[in-house]
């Protein structure tokens, strides 16, 4: 009896350790050996010694074992027969809803730093997670090239020194950065750089830098600003922060007690993998409520000592100190409160916390415009015909199409605009 045991709970360690570190070659042959150890060992040794029920349930554990390795190795053949057909570059909402399958594989597989490959690096000194890896290039397909520079941002080489140059600073995330698919596609602040000369004649030429990196918050910009961004001389600085650094606001008020959405590691067992899932969604749903009223219910002194307005107010300071304007931006998701359930469920799929990063939205949105007007900073209303646009200018719940993204470069625009005509440096006028 000692030893069936052993071997069995060998087995099922073997088998657990596979699967928690997503090792098929330990754990297949770790089911095996559960399987064996359960049934036919377990009924040799213990047939006629062991009592009717032990065995039974020996038996049936054996049986469970026997099927689910049977199951995922006849799924495994099927998927190396009939392999799901190629996703597409970009899902919009009528494709993501017209074939979910893809548009799921899709946003599995383009989700994480590894989509980035080369492009990233740890940060040398250490203020960072990671950062961008200067003088990269990658193409990817029909993607358009996506080349850091030498001093770390995406886009053309730039000098360090800013000439007689009106230099415009982007700061953001992936969002900021561009989730660049088709050919054609280009960040906002590239295509904002372009409507500023096409539209205005300045009495310089302005340069805009984009400064946005996947996956990043606030905090990472501001923790890098001195070093990386202060010494660029710039004459305005842009935030388009949101989604990333919603956290700040779950963190601190009480009434919202959400901290991040489930995202298992791969697993080799697609069946338990599944069933991991939905375990955890149905957990993570128990943790926590996210309700429009709360909105109502978080007073301007409560968003005021929250993480994210001490990060907008750090940025602002240390850009005034350096003789930097700066424009504090509104973001954007391709839902929000007023949009039709079924577009909130669908993306409710992918992003299980999303009716709370709806209401963190327009919690972020309040504060933005609340410290703009106290510090003096710009304000820019970044949403119009933008925030709740699912249907043409999102492919997911947060990344534009490039009709998105012009229309975001337009707003943006819209926002500065008072500020490039007064500017004394600059002085811009209508083409």
């Amino acid at each position: 009896m000692g030893w069936v045991a052993a071997l069995a709970l060998a087995g099922a360690g073997l088998a657990a350790r596979g699967y928690l570190t997503d090792a098929p070659l330990l754990f297949f042959p770790g089911l095996l050996a559960l399987a064996v150890a359960l049934g036919p060992v377990a009924f040799a040794v213990g047939h006629g010694a062991w009592p009717l029920r032990r065995l039974r349930l020996a038996l049936a554990g054996a049986s469970s074992v026997f099927f689910l390795l049977v199951a995922e190795l006849l799924l495994r053949a099927v998927a190396f027969v009939h392999p799901d057909p190629p996703v597409r570059a970009v899902y919009t909402y009528a494709d993501a809803v017209a074939d979910p399958g893809g548009f799921l594989r899709w946003w599995t597989a383009r989700s994480g730093l590894a989509l980035l490959g080369d492009l990233v690096m740890p940060d040398p000194l250490g203020r960072n997670p990671y950062v961008l890896r200067p003088g990269t290039h990658d193409r990817a397909g029909d993607a358009p090239p996506i080349h850091v520079n030498q001093l770390g941002f995406r886009g053309p080489e730039i000098a360090r020194a800013k000439g007689d140059r009106f230099r415009i600073v982007a700061l953001g995330e992936s969002t900021t950065f561009g989730m660049t698919a088709l050919p054609g596609d280009r960040p906002w602040p590239e295509v904002l750089e372009e409507r500023i000369a096409r539209d205005l004649a300045c009495d310089r030429p302005v340069e805009v830098i984009n400064a946005g990196v996947p996956g990043w918050t606030l905090a990472n910009q501001v923790t890098r600003l001195p070093g990386d961004i202060l010494p660029l001389e710039p004459d305005l600085i842009l935030s388009y922060h949101g989604f990333n650094g919603f956290n700040f606001f779950f963190a601190q008020l009480p009434e919202v007690t959400l901290r991040s959405s489930p995202t298992p590691p791969p697993r080799p067992s697609r069946i338990l993998a599944r069933l991991e899932t939905e375990a955890r969604l149905a957990w993570f749903r128990r943790r926590y409520r996210a309700v429009p009223e709360i909105d109502a219910d978080v007073s301007d002194e409560e968003l005021e000592r929250t993480p994210y307005a001490l990060y907008y107010r750090r940025l602002v300071n240390l850009a005034r100190r350096h003789g930097a304007l700066v424009g504090l931006a509104t973001f954007n998701m391709a839902v929000n409160a007023q949009s039709p359930e079924e577009a909130i469920r669908f993306y409710e799929a992918l992003v299980p916390d999303l009716r709370a990063r709806i209401l963190a939205n327009q919690l972020h949105s309040r504060l933005v415009r609340r410290l703009a007007r106290e510090l003096g900073a710009i304000e820019i209303d970044a949403s119009p015909g933008l925030d709740g646009a699912y249907r043409e200018a999102y492919i997911d719940v947060a990344h534009f199409t490039q009709p998105g993204r012009d229309r975001l470069a337009a707003n943006v625009l819209a926002g500065i605009l008072p500020t490039l005509q007064d500017h004394p440096r600059l002085r811009c006028r209508p083409r």
